[in-house]
């Protein structure tokens, strides 16, 4: 079905219940000789139309379906070259029921009076470095590969086929809305009264952004929490530090036998709702920030040079049971992998007086288990990934494999699909116990209180590959959960709506840090691989690398904007299903890349410049969305009456303890939108007229009452006198009144602190909402630790 392809015109497309729909769009066929490339394709569309591409530009964009199983969900992709082209079509026929190539094309007359030119509007607002990198290449390399050379340093970015497109011949109009859309408006499907589809988002975000949780809390939807999945591992048995060590698993070993600890559910669920799966970063409200090969190497300890994590496999995976583990399970072919039932009954404690080869099975199996259960768990929660067997079964030789890489391309993915997940106990997986430790290590936001851990001394252990890791002190110590008003999900997800700059720790690995830990040498063995740029490689999987976006983590130069890296719907649209055996033939290109890893590392060596960060804060703020709360709660007034509070509702005392912690981010972003946008106008005040005065102490004034009405209301009665008009711009507001602001403040939400270390006051105002007066305190924040508000009212 490659040689045919259904071509709809003259319309817009529609929003429906399965994504995007065609409507009632001109449906033609075109069939062709032989699968076609892009410019065949082109070519045949302008002649099935009857253009001319001296007269009219075509812009195209394919249909996918990105849906699972019975439920089909449908998203267009840019159509630019014949990588782009190329794309769509692997993505279409890699293992969907939807194997139809349908092309919407829309038809741009040129403009005979104006000239050809990049893109002024998105231009001039943006800092000199990043209109260059922005402006895209004029004749992209065709056929050009995922991974090419330029992607060995941070200077030469490589651009994305969805951006491509910005710097081709547009009308009037058609400019005028995409610097609309770039200055920061929100991405979302233009449904009015025509159903129209908007397909472009922000510069970072879009091509999953319609099925994305971000996009449905931002629209206000109500979303659960995620269903973590991991699993502990047998029980360790001194016997298997032989193994163990060379293998660079000793590490997460000592994390598992200190104690795990529970996976907070309500963590994990707010920093996937921000993690993007076109940067591979989490977007936050200060800059993107990801879980990179340091984090991996200094927090688990394992390996990060090596092979692949990929080999054919040869045998049944009965016969390697049989063969390395002494015994097969009970036939069952209703799922792929290893019962965990099976394998805790047989393998859980290994015998005193076992031989050698039974030793060696039961570490095998316990090895399993590590692998299995915490880096790459399954999704089903009962049985353990059997892909790394046959490479776990050669324990002479499990150590040369890069387990690190491995564990990190798996959560990659595990995210990647998750974030995409709204319906009531969704699954995520991949290795939680390492996202979890790496937002305790950068986020104060459901950081537990440690009291000072209890190492063992390093002086008494039999080899230095026994130190611990960075994650070994969050389990050593003595934890303690700080009191929150309420452990929920909303309330991270609220904090991080509100995360500041100041508050992140974006180099936790500093040697005045970590200097008393004496940590294993794993842990900093293999720090000339952080910053490659390989591709990660775990069996059907392959995810794309990303240190360049993220080089403050490093104490780097930022590039301003940074390099674009497709990370490939393509490659997204690997998975197991059908379970196969030649993963290693069908990546060997990126296997390849794999192993020359030190050739893509990224030669950079300015140090991290807070100017230069604050040009990328503000190209950063444009180009995706930030802020995902929105009002859950109407604090609206009329008339000047409060509205009374169900906290204070004497007579229901047992309802009020039951009530929920209510987000308060929409609110302080409200605020300080306000206050900030009068501080720009009052700057252009000086030396105006009695007039213009006059109208600013108006606005003055009108803002004013509705931040009132918004912090509470009931002191809407005091100033009633002095504002006649107070009630009526009150109820005007509405309870949903908050306005979009966003494009004129982001060129001034900027953190504006000197340097990156040290204690940055900030001032906040907390407001307890009561039935008769707002109560309002000032905390005083530091990096390290965040005052909280109380428990909320029982």
């Amino acid at each position: 079905m490659d040689k045919f392809v259904r071509v709809y015109s003259g319309g817009e497309l529609v929003k429906g219940p399965n994504g995007v729909e065609f409507g009632d769009l001109s449906e033609q066929g075109i069939w062709f000789k032989a699968a076609p490339t892009y410019s065949e394709l082109i070519d045949a569309v302008y002649k099935k139309l009857g253009l001319e591409p001296t007269t009219h530009d075509l812009r195209a964009q394919g249909r996918t379906n990105v849906g699972g199983g019975a439920h089909r969900h449908f998203i267009m992709v840019p159509i630019d070259d014949d990588m782009s082209w190329s794309n769509y079509v692997n993505a279409v026929f890699n293992g969907t029921d939807w194997n139809c190539l349908e092309v919407y094309v829309q038809a741009e007359e040129r403009p005979s009076a104006e000239p050809v030119s990049p893109e002024p509007a998105l231009l001039d607002s943006e800092p000199p470095d990043a209109q260059c990198q922005n402006t895209p290449p004029q004749h992209p390399e065709q056929g050009a590969p995922l991974f090419t050379s330029s992607m060995v340093t941070a200077n030469a970015p490589t651009i994305h086929p969805q951006h491509a497109r910005l710097g081709k011949t547009r009308s009037t109009r058609a400019r005028a809305g995409i610097a609309g859309r770039f200055a920061g408006q929100p991405g979302q499907y233009q449904c009015g009264a025509s159903g129209t589809v908007d397909t472009t988002s922000y510069l970072l975000i879009g091509l999953y952004d319609d099925v994305h949780r971000a996009h449905a809390l931002a629209s206000g939807q109500h979303l659960t929490e995620l269903n973590p999945r991991n699993r502990e591992p047998l029980r360790f048995d001194k016997r298997y530090e032989h193994y163990l060590r060379p293998a660079g698993l000793m590490g997460l070993a000592n994390i598992c036998r200190a104690g795990l600890p529970s996976i907070d559910r309500a963590l994990v669920s707010a920093l996937v709702d921000r993690w993007r799966p076109e940067t591979h970063t989490f977007h936050m409200p200060c800059g993107e920030i990801t879980i990179t090969l340091q984090d991996v190497a200094m927090i688990l300890g394992l390996p990060i040079s090596g092979h692949a994590v990929i080999v054919n496999k040869t045998e049944s995976y009965i016969e390697l049971y049989q063969r390395y583990l002494g015994k097969a399970p009970p036939s069952d072919k209703s799922r792929p992998g290893l019962r965990v039932a099976w394998v805790r009954a047989e393998f859980n404690k290994c015998p005193e007086d076992a031989d050698e080869e039974t030793v060696k099975q039961h570490a095998r199996a316990y090895i399993l288990s590590l692998v299995g259960g915490l880096l790459f768990p399954d999704a089903s929660g009962d049985r353990y990934t059997v892909y790394p067997f046959p490479l776990i079964a050669d324990l002479e030789n499990i150590g040369s494999y890069s387990w690190g890489s491995a564990t990190l391309a798996y959560l990659y993915r595990a995210m990647c699909d998750a974030c995409r997940r709204q319906s009531d106990q969704s699954n995520l997986t991949g290795c939680l116990l390492l996202l979890q430790f790496w937002s305790w290590e950068r986020f104060p936001i459901g950081r537990p209180d440690m009291l000072k851990p209890k190492f063992p001394n390093v002086d008494e252990l039999e080899d230095d590959r026994d130190r611990p890791t960075v994650g070994l002190r969050w389990v050593v110590g003595a934890c303690t959960y700080r009191s929150a008003p309420a452990r929920c999900y909303e309330h991270f997800t609220n904090e991080f709506d509100l995360l500041t700059d100041d508050q992140v720790v974006w180099s936790p690995y500093r040697q005045d840090r970590v200097k008393t830990l004496h940590l294993a040498p794993i842990c900093t063995q293999d720090s000339h691989l952080w910053l490659t740029q390989a591709p990660l490689v775990f069996f059907f999987m392959v995810e794309v690398y990303t240190p360049e976006r993220v080089m403050r983590q490093f104490g780097l130069h930022q590039e301003c904007p940074p390099p674009f890296r497709d990370t490939s719907v393509e490659l997204h649209w690997c998975c197991r299903g059908k379970v196969r055996s030649d993963w290693a033939d069908k990546h060997k290109s990126f296997v390849d890349m794999w192993e020359v890893k030190e050739q893509h590392v990224i030669m950079e060596e300015r140090p991290y410049d807070h100017a230069n960060y604050m040009d990328y804060l503000r190209w950063y703020r444009r180009s995706t969305r930030i802020r995902l709360c929105t009002p859950r709660v109407s604090n609206g007034h009329q008339d000047g009456a409060s509205v009374r509070s169900a906290t204070a509702d004497d007579e229901d005392s047992l309802r009020a303890s039951k009530l929920r912690y209510t987000p308060r981010a929409h609110l302080i972003h409200s605020v300080t939108d306000k206050l900030t946008i009068l501080a720009k106008e009052a700057v252009s005040q000086k030396g105006c007229s009695r007039g213009e005065c006059n109208a600013f102490i108006e606005r003055v004034t009108r803002t004013c009452v509705e931040l009132v009405g918004e912090l509470g209301g009931s002191s809407l009665c005091d100033i009633a006198a002095a504002v006649p008009d107070s009630t009526t711009i009150a109820a005007e507001r509405g309870s949903d009144g908050q306005r979009d602001t966003e494009d004129e403040l982001n060129n001034s939400m900027v953190p504006d602190q000197e340097n990156e270390s040290g204690p940055v006051p900030e001032k906040r105002t907390r407001f307890q909402v009561d039935h008769t007066q707002v109560d309002s305190t000032v905390h005083s924040r530091s990096p390290s630790k965040r005052k909280r508000g109380g428990p909320a009212r029982r």
